[in-house]
């Protein structure tokens, strides 16, 4: 009768467990979705701040990425750099984070 009482209890958790897998891939699936949503909209954010289409946009940050990899491998010192940084002096006055004061969430930890 023991063998029974395990086999019913080995079904109903196996029964469970795939109804938590599927949950599981279902909250994934929204959880890319708003993920995907939530950069859309955090890049027009950026493009809006900074008044730039989004080929400008994606040109500034890859610009400034690349200066950032220079300096990480020495090529460059920081005052090479300030030289060469593709800010204007307008957008030096202000801060050079995104959202720092602005009024977006910043409740969002996710890596991308």
């Amino acid at each position: 009768m023991a063998t029974t009482s395990i086999a019913d209890k080995l079904s109903k958790l196996e029964k469970k467990i795939a109804k938590r897998e599927k949950t599981i891939a279902d909250e994934t699936k929204e959880l890319d979705k708003d993920r995907a949503e939530y950069n859309k909209l955090y890049i027009m954010f950026l493009s809006d701040k900074y008044k730039l289409s989004g080929k400008e946009l994606f040109s500034a940050i890859e610009r400034e990425h690349d200066q950032l990899e220079k300096l990480r491998e020495g090529e460059q010192s920081d005052d090479d750099a300030d030289g060469t940084s593709s800010v204007t002096d307008d957008e030096d006055k202000q801060d050079d984070t995104a959202a720092k004061h602005s009024s977006f969430p910043h409740s969002y930890s996710g890596s991308n």
